[in-house]
């Protein structure tokens, strides 16, 4: 697999087991059929650093070492409190909020797991170790500067090496990816969020935020 093709892998899989919130979660509307549950919270610490709410769009910008530039649009389903799904071009990945962290449903690894301190590690979702590299980051991006922010590292052993860098921010998710092969380097930042807008009798769509 390329660079590229990991970050957009990476980016369609950002996810994660199922334990019930601390508290009742009010019942959530559903938006209509085949659709999604508005208002949906898992009630998990971890819901913080991975919101998922039904039809927001993350639109990120990719780089290459070798000046390739691109875009990545990827969207949310939000199918229960505890579960949902990030939507790519590539597909979609199903993800569940459970006590311990952010799970993948098709395989035991986590995203995301705590307690959410430096040194904290898990089997990542990419088959290899990861851990938390530091917390409480002020990060810069496109769509701007956020605070209390995590990051994760997940190396991958095997004949091609991978590390896969994520920085998660409180109430916005994913702002930063990093995949690094051997010499390959590819970053995605996130340039928008949000709900979307429609622009257009179209119905072309793009997030609000900033």
């Amino acid at each position: 697999m390329t660079p590229r093709r990991d970050v957009l892998a990476l980016a369609s899989a950002l996810v994660l087991c199922a334990c019930g919130p601390a508290t009742p979660e009010p019942r959530p509307s559903f938006a209509s059929p085949g659709e999604g549950f508005v208002g949906a919270s898992s009630g998990t610490q971890f819901e913080r650093y991975f919101p998922l709410v039904h039809g927001n769009l993350w639109h990120y910008e990719t780089t290459s070492d070798d000046g390739e530039r691109g875009m990545l649009l990827v969207r949310a389903r939000r199918t229960s409190a505890f579960e949902g799904a990030l939507v790519t071009p590539t597909g979609s990945r199903r993800v569940s909020f459970t006590s311990e962290g952010i799970a993948l449903l098709d395989r035991s690894a986590y995203v995301l797991r705590g307690p959410l301190v430096v040194g904290t590690s898990w089997t990542g979702e990419h088959g290899g170790r990861a851990r938390i590299e530091a917390v409480g980051l002020r990060v810069t991006v496109p769509a701007g500067s956020f605070d209390g922010c995590i990051v994760t590292v997940e190396d991958r052993g095997g004949d091609v090496p991978m590390r896969y860098t994520t920085t998660f921010c409180p109430d916005v998710g994913i702002t930063a990816l990093d995949v690094e092969a051997r010499m390959a380097h590819e970053r995605a930042e996130l340039r928008s969020y949000g709900p979307p807008v429609n622009l257009g009798p179209e119905g072309t769509s793009f997030s609000s935020t900033p």
